[in-house]
């Protein structure tokens, strides 16, 4: 099962985002087919405030669509909601400690631990999440 890092949901989301088609399409494919995915509602917040954020998208995505985008997202039949669980806090902690996690790192680790406890295969573009493997199963995406 897949889970997603919020920058496939920006880049999917905004069309003036790089290479915008790519995303949008994998996504599509994503959540109309047969299989299974995972979903963060924690994930689909901070997609909310990214795109409606004015400091960072100039227009900023109106609430309205935003809101619509993540609850296309919940409303599949496919997706599953997952939270943290009882192993979560002790999985980011080991991988704070292996990988000496500071600054922006900590919230991957944070991301990336919720992926393990889950058994998912995190998808991200984001090449950071290197530092947790071979623990964090994981897939670059990129064109």
């Amino acid at each position: 099962m897949k889970l997603c890092d919020v920058n496939v949901f920006v880049r999917a989301h905004r069309e003036e985002a790089t290479e915008h088609a790519f995303y949008r399409e994998w996504l599509t494919q994503m959540l109309e087919s047969k299989a299974t995915f995972l979903y963060c509602e924690f994930i689909l917040s901070a997609f909310v405030r990214i795109v409606t954020h004015p400091r960072i998208f100039s227009p900023p995505s109106p609430l309205p669509t935003a809101l619509k985008f993540a609850g296309i997202i919940r409303k599949r039949p496919n997706g599953i909601a997952i939270m943290p669980g009882a192993h979560h806090w002790e999985i980011f902690e080991r991988l704070c400690t292996k990988a000496s996690a500071a600054g922006n790192l900590v919230p991957d680790a944070y991301l990336a631990a919720l992926a393990i406890e889950a058994q998912a295969e995190w998808v991200s573009t984001d090449r950071d999440y290197a530092a947790f493997e071979p623990e964090l199963g994981w897939h670059l995406l990129e064109p």
